[in-house]
């Protein structure tokens, strides 16, 4: 993925943005807790699994009703990309759910109270700019968080076929990052438009999360271990870091002058990972075409 410096001290970022499927198998034998030794950070990731779907659709809901504000033509596409690719993530997440039902995990309740009560109801009374903006700053957070993942390599011990759906979808994440920001300056430039958007979504984001891991380790007997807050303390803290390194992603998003381009070394982890798994044979990667 090429760039350049622009004049107003942007990065200039290939334009092309390729959606995917996903085709790897998910098989029943993955394990319950299928990053080794870590099933917090192994149930932190399966609550985001559980929250994409409908996530997702809500992305792709609020794209759909900005395009006929947008009257660029590289933007338009580059927002039609987006749609396609966040459209395979959930078909991709929503396949791994076969193996929460086995594994008897009760959750789907709760993704049905989210979509109903938070999603839906932003749909139906929320204004577009306000969901744009919610758009913009969760996309921020899935693409600081893929790549925090991926240059940290936090998921280089997990099961393979998790390893790669995870990696595949936060590579993306980072390739698509710079769509969502540049959409809402085309729609509702304000900063304090940004602001609220960021003040909302960073509270639903992780208040979300965090309920949802505690009622995964719950189910699992774990909430309460030692171990597991251990794991909880390396993975924010001492370790790798998340809470301090959230914090300063965060923090970032509301910088006046803020562009998601400005992640350093972004593209080749992305480039990286889609590189690899679609060289495979058979690939974990199909491409579904591109725009030309």
């Amino acid at each position: 993925m090429k760039n350049a410096w622009n004049a107003q001290g942007r990065i200039d970022m290939d334009e092309r943005i390729t959606p995917r499927r996903f085709a790897a198998g998910l098989p029943g034998d993955i394990p319950r807790h299928w990053l080794p030794g870590n099933e917090f950070v192994s149930s932190l990731l399966n609550a985001y699994t559980i929250l994409v779907p409908a996530n997702e659709a809500f992305y792709i809901r609020t794209l759909n009703a900005c395009l006929p504000h947008v009257r660029d033509e590289t933007l338009l596409g580059r927002c039609q990309d987006f749609i396609r690719q966040e459209a395979q993530h959930g078909v991709a997440h929503k396949r791994y759910w076969d193996n929460l039902d086995a594994q008897g995990y009760a959750y789907r309740g709760f993704e049905r109270m989210v979509d109903r009560w938070v999603f839906r109801v932003m749909d139906r009374f929320a204004p577009l700019w306000f969901r744009a903006s919610l758009v913009s700053c969760v996309e921020h957070i899935n693409a600081f968080l893929g790549y925090e993942f991926l240059s940290q390599s936090i998921l280089a011990p997990a099961d393979p076929r998790m390893r790669d759906l995870m990696e595949w979808h936060f590579a993306e994440e980072i390739e698509h990052r710079a769509v969502a920001f540049d959409l809402l300056q085309a729609v509702s430039p304000r900063y304090p438009v940004r602001l609220l958007g960021a003040i909302t979504t960073s509270t639903l984001f992780y208040l979300l999360m965090t309920g949802l891991t505690t009622a995964l380790l719950a189910q699992d007997r774990r909430l309460w271990r030692k171990a597991t807050w251990r794991q909880a303390a390396w993975h924010l803290g001492t370790g790798h870091g998340m809470a301090r390194r959230t914090l300063q992603h965060l923090l970032d998003y509301l910088r006046p002058g803020f562009h998601p381009s400005r992640l350093p070394g972004a593209n080749a982890l992305a480039a990286g990972v889609l590189t690899r798994q679609a060289s495979r044979q058979p690939p974990a990667v199909v491409a579904m075409g591109t725009r030309t």
